[in-house]
């Protein structure tokens, strides 16, 4: 429980690696599943963002949601 509460209050932003799985929130309200070792995209209208752990996911995934080695982000 407290290691959740560290990660929700710690931001992340645009372009760094991701370091845990789970749901991120960014600042315009949009939620997006990412995996440790993405990168942080960039929001598709708004640009450069931060970003705010969510919690965890009850999908898990075996292979981080890139698609041909390029970061999908939205």
């Amino acid at each position: 429980m407290r290691d959740r509460q560290q990660k929700a209050r710690r931001r992340f932003k645009t372009g760094q690696w991701v370091e845990y799985d789970g749901l991120y929130s960014d600042d315009w309200g949009g939620d997006l599943m990412l995996m440790q070792g993405d990168l942080f995209p960039v929001h598709p209208l708004m640009g450069v963002t931060n970003w705010t752990y969510a919690g965890q996911t009850s999908i898990h995934y075996s292979k981080s949601p890139k698609m041909n080695g390029h970061h999908i982000g939205y």
